[in-house]
C-alpha cells in the first residue's frame, strides 16, 4: 500500500512539474531581450513594441506597431538584423511562422509559413510584413534565423493582441497544486495510522 500511495505521488508531482516545464522556453543558443514599449521618429505618436534579440554571431531588433494592437487591426513587423564582429546588415531569406498560445503553455499554428525577404529602410536592408489577427490572444512569431557561419536559430518573439484572460491557466496551476497538497496530506495521515497500526501489534 505504502509503494501505490508513493506512486500516486510522484506521478502527481511529476505532472505538476511537466506543467510548468511545458510553458518554459526551448533550450536554445540566443539570448532573448525583454519586449517594452517605446517610440519611433518615424511615427513618435504610436507606441511600439521593441525586442532585443542575441545570437551567437548577431544582433536582432524586432518591432511591432502598434504596440497594443486590436483584434481585426493590421499589425506592421519589421526585423534588423547585422552581424557582431563585423556590424554588416544580414539580409538572407528568413522563414516566418505563426502561432496561438495554447491553455497549458503550448503552441497552436493558425497560419502556413511564409518567407521574408529585405527590402524597406534607407539601405533596403530591413525585413517588413503585416497580419491581422482576429482574436485577442497570446502569439508568437517565429523566425528562422540563419546566423553567421550557417547556422539556424530559432528566434520566438511574443505578441499579445488586446486583453488576454489568463485567468483559466492561473486556476489550472492553483488547481495542480491544490491536488498535490491533498496527496500529500492524505499520504502522511495513512503512514501515522500504519505506524499507530504496527507499534499496537
Amino acid at each position: 500500500m505504502k509503494g501505490n500511495e508513493t506512486t500516486r505521488l510522484q506521478l502527481v508531482c511529476g505532472l505538476g512539474l511537466a506543467l510548468l516545464l511545458s510553458a518554459g522556453p526551448v533550450a536554445a543558443h540566443h539570448i532573448m531581450g525583454i519586449p517594452h514599449h517605446t517610440y519611433s521618429e518615424e511615427y513618435p505618436q504610436i507606441p511600439i513594441v521593441e525586442v532585443q534579440a542575441q545570437t551567437p554571431h548577431s544582433d536582432v531588433h524586432f518591432t511591432y506597431m502598434p504596440g497594443t494592437p486590436r483584434p481585426g487591426q493590421d499589425v506592421r513587423f519589421k526585423l534588423y538584423a547585422r552581424g557582431r564582429e563585423d556590424g554588416k546588415p544580414r539580409t538572407p531569406p528568413m522563414k516566418v511562422e505563426v502561432y496561438k498560445e495554447t491553455f497549458f503553455g503550448g503552441l497552436e499554428p493558425v497560419r502556413d509559413a511564409f518567407e521574408i525577404e529585405p527590402g524597406v529602410g534607407p539601405e533596403r536592408n530591413d525585413f517588413k510584413w503585416f497580419i491581422n489577427f482576429r482574436e485577442a490572444e497570446a502569439f508568437k512569431i517565429r523566425v528562422h534565423y540563419p546566423d553567421v557561419g550557417g547556422g539556424v536559430e530559432v528566434l520566438d518573439f511574443p505578441v499579445t493582441i488586446g486583453e488576454t484572460d489568463d485567468r483559466p491557466l492561473i486556476g489550472a496551476a492553483f488547481g495542480t497544486l491544490v491536488l498535490a497538497a491533498v496527496v500529500v496530506g492524505v499520504t502522511k495521515r495513512r503512514r501515522k495510522r500504519q505506524k499507530r497500526a504496527e507499534k499496537r501489534s
